[in-house]
């Protein structure tokens, strides 16, 4: 019986969702073995590789492979986006309308701040890759060239941003995460291995790269910023410039190590929970702290406790939320009624799928 599923997407998008909310919560030590940029993000950049790992595999029908993937981000965007602005109003009466920005064809990331709920961001880039994807890469066959010459734009592009102190359109903009998008697309034939030989040297490869990584990002001047730190070596062009080349090498690198490492160990239950959780816990964890967070430091004021408990709830406890949701909630059923209504009205996309 032929697999469905490849298991290292399934570790990816849990492991990839565990760093994002581990990173929000826990700074130092564990920032120092990904600079500039920070833990989360190599989270980011799994769900962008695995992006581009599965539109890599297709090449037709791009109008109605795009709205299943932006239908379900869009649809449990908005319904938070929403409630947010429902509690919002009530508490600080605040409808907190940057929230609404990324399904405005992704405006937000022209814009040098976060939307209110600050993992919101994210949706306008997806939205971005996406159409990308569906106007222009869907017909590449992608080659190391092409690779090449989207890491010198992502490298050229980012730079720029960064030089003009627009580190956050740097961050949130299509081109920081393009060549991860297009190396999946290069390894869209990538299965996993039936064996667990050389796991353990893997395993022990990456901790090995993080520890020397952090030994030599620490002799060098590494301005604390946000979202990128910025490498001081010389003047600001230069500072810009090699602080971008070394965030795609992060990017990349850890990307690669992880494929490989997942790539061998098998997904069971636990690992597919919370992999088909991803969206929600992605868009409302940031909500839910700040609700939760006055509650949780009644019991531990401060401290490693007090972040662990926050990790466990937004991560374990949302996921669980989630799953109710959709049990609750029939999201296929709703999209694919949303597909016949746009069909209805504009014929001429049924006779194109």
């Amino acid at each position: 019986m032929n697999k469905v599923r490849c298991d290292f997407v399934d570790w990816m998008k849990a492991v990839g969702m565990f760093l994002i909310v581990f990173g929000h919560f826990f700074g130092d030590p564990f920032n120092q073995f990904t600079q500039p940029v920070y833990p989360k993000q190599l989270g980011v950049a799994m769900f962008v590789f695995i992006m581009g790992w599965g539109l890599g595999k297709l090449n037709k029908d791009t109008l109605y492979v795009g709205y299943n993937r932006l239908f379900p981000m869009f649809f449990w965007g908005i319904l938070i986006a929403v409630f947010i602005s429902f509690i919002s109003l009530l508490i600080v009466q605040d409808l907190a309308e940057s929230n609404y920005a990324p399904f405005i064809l992704g405006v937000n990331v022209a814009f040098n701040l976060f939307p209110a709920n600050p993992t919101t961001w994210f949706i306008g880039t997806y939205l971005h890759i996406i159409l990308l994807w569906a106007l222009f890469l869907y017909r590449l066959r992608i080659t190391p060239s092409i690779l090449v010459v989207s890491l010198l734009i992502e490298i050229a592009i980012r730079c720029y941003f960064i030089y003009n102190n627009s580190i956050f359109i740097a961050y949130m903009s299509l081109p920081n995460w393009l060549t991860l998008f297009i190396l999946g697309m290069y390894m869209c034939q990538k299965t996993d291995q039936p064996t667990l030989q050389g796991l353990t040297i893997r395993i022990l490869a990456w901790v090995v790269f993080l520890l020397i990584w952090a030994v030599l990002l620490n002799e060098l001047n590494v301005k604390h910023r946000f979202p990128f730190k910025n490498i001081e070596i010389g003047d600001s062009a230069i500072n810009a410039l090699i602080t971008s080349i070394v965030v795609s090498f992060v990017y990349i690198s850890n990307t690669l190590f992880s494929i490989s490492i997942f790539s061998r160990v098998q997904a069971g239950r636990i690992v597919r929970f919370f992999s088909r959780n991803t969206i929600i816990v992605f868009i409302g964890h940031m909500p839910l702290y700040f609700v939760l967070e006055p509650i949780v430091r009644i019991v531990f004021p401060s401290g490693w406790p007090k972040r662990l408990c926050i990790v466990l709830i937004m991560y374990i406890g949302l996921s669980w939320v989630s799953e109710l949701l959709h049990k609750w909630i029939k999201v296929d059923q709703i999209k694919k009624w949303g597909w016949e209504k746009i069909t209805q009205l504009m014929p001429q996309l049924a006779k194109s799928q």
